[in-house]
């Protein structure tokens, strides 16, 4: 005979285990989903550089790079362009001022130089000959009053004595009528002249005046003309070294061309290149440290120029306390300009990231020290060992330093072989 079997009802604690693995189940695809859409690159920790956010007093100093050079250099020119005709002075030797360095030779500037002493000289007669002219033309009109005033004298005798005649009637009335209208005009004549010789003196000293100009340029003219031969003469302006002098006899040098280099010896200076991020903030009177020959020096910021090429601009630098007595020409060094005092800060050694990132942003390790995360970032000065970090890390985390390359576009770096 049959018996009906009842089935078994499942217990709360199985639907409860059911429940939980489900939701367990749903949990991890879901945490697996969301692993996957976030790009993820995975590194070996072994070729990582990682650093510790520290707490430390930030040394607001940069690395540069500097020459050694004479604080002063005068370049030689070419006044007027010519031929090498002789080298005088060897290139590396010392000279004096004035020393004669080289001879050039041009020929078209001799004839121009000829002509123009030609046609200067006729000028300069022509000119002296208007003032010998002005001066005679004085010296007649003096003669022209001397006669005036000696017939104005004769005839004023005349008439004294013919007046007593005439009393006398001893005289013809004509004979008096005469002299008198002679003494008149003797007087008008001599009053014309004076003024004409007052005419004539201003209009001559003026003239005088503008010849003498004219004179003085036109000789002027002829000196510089003629020191345009002493030109082809290149002597030394200063005393110093001639570092440069590039000429072979035979070449031929235009009007302007350099020539060569004198470099005054007696003091140097530092020119170093530093990077544009600092154009700001570099001024003059800023102070470099570095070490010569095993012993600590400094040198002072004297002159930025603010032209960036290549990404640097240029500082000179002057010696503190004098030029040492063992620096040589073209001589490098390397010195750490200081660009603020040192205050306590958040530090994140610097590393390539920086170039990578602009210290915008960094791979910061989760607490489990698997994952490096991307995180935003606010940083400020930076100097040649940390970078001054304003916001978004803490002292304590662990940050990739190393250069990013290839995980620049993820998010998140998954880390193995620690």
């Amino acid at each position: 005979m049959d018996r009906k079997l009842e089935k078994k009802r499942r217990s709360l604690w199985q639907w409860a285990a059911a429940a939980i693995v489900c939701a367990g189940v749903l949990w991890f695809g879901q945490a697996m989903l969301r692993d996957a859409s976030i790009r993820t690159y995975r590194a070996d920790a072994s070729q990582l550089i990682i650093s510790e956010v520290i707490i430390g007093a930030f040394e607001d100093v940069t690395p540069i790079r500097g020459t050694i050079l004479p604080f002063n250099s005068v370049f030689l020119d070419a006044v007027d362009g010519g031929v090498v005709e002789r080298v005088l002075v060897e290139e590396g030797s010392f000279v004096e001022a004035g020393q004669p360095l080289l001879q050039l030779g041009n020929s078209d500037l001799q004839l121009r130089v000829a002509n123009n002493d030609t046609q200067t000289t006729e000028q300069l007669n022509n000119l002296n000959n208007i003032a010998n002219g002005m001066e005679n033309t004085r010296l007649m009109t003096e003669r022209a009053l001397i006669d005036s005033e000696y017939r104005i004298k004769v005839l004023e005798r005349q008439l004294s004595r013919m007046q007593e005649l005439r009393t006398n009637d001893m005289i013809s009335r004509e004979e008096f009528e005469a002299v008198t209208d002679e003494l008149e005009y003797q007087r008008k004549v001599q009053a014309n002249t004076k003024t004409r010789q007052s005419l004539e003196e201003r209009i001559r000293i003026e003239r005088m005046a503008q010849i003498a100009g004219q004179i003085e340029k036109l000789e002027q003219n002829l000196e510089l003309a003629m020191s345009t031969f002493e030109n082809l003469l290149v002597r030394a302006p200063v005393a110093g070294q001639l570092t440069s002098l590039p000429v072979q006899i035979g070449e031929s040098k235009t009007r302007g061309q350099r020539l060569g280099q004198i470099d005054v010896v007696d003091e140097f200076k530092i020119v170093a290149q530093v990077d544009e991020f600092y154009v700001t903030r570099v001024a003059p009177g800023q102070s470099a440290r570095f070490t010569l020959g095993g012993q600590p020096l400094s040198a002072t910021v004297i002159k930025v120029y603010p032209e960036i090429t290549q990404g640097t601009f240029t500082v000179d630098l002057q010696f503190d306390g004098g030029t040492p007595a063992n620096v040589r020409r073209g001589q490098t060094l390397q010195l750490e300009l200081t660009l603020g005092n040192p205050m306590e800060s958040t530090l994140l050694p610097l590393g390539g990231f920086a170039q990578d990132t602009g210290g915008n942003w960094v791979f910061v390790l989760d607490a489990d020290q698997r994952y490096a995360v991307r995180r935003a970032i606010s940083t400020g000065r930076r100097n040649n060992r940390f970078i001054e970090v304003r916001e978004g890390l803490q002292a304590g985390e662990r940050v990739i330093t190393s250069s990013y390359g290839q995980m620049a576009d993820v998010e998140r770096i998954e880390l193995s072989n620690l």
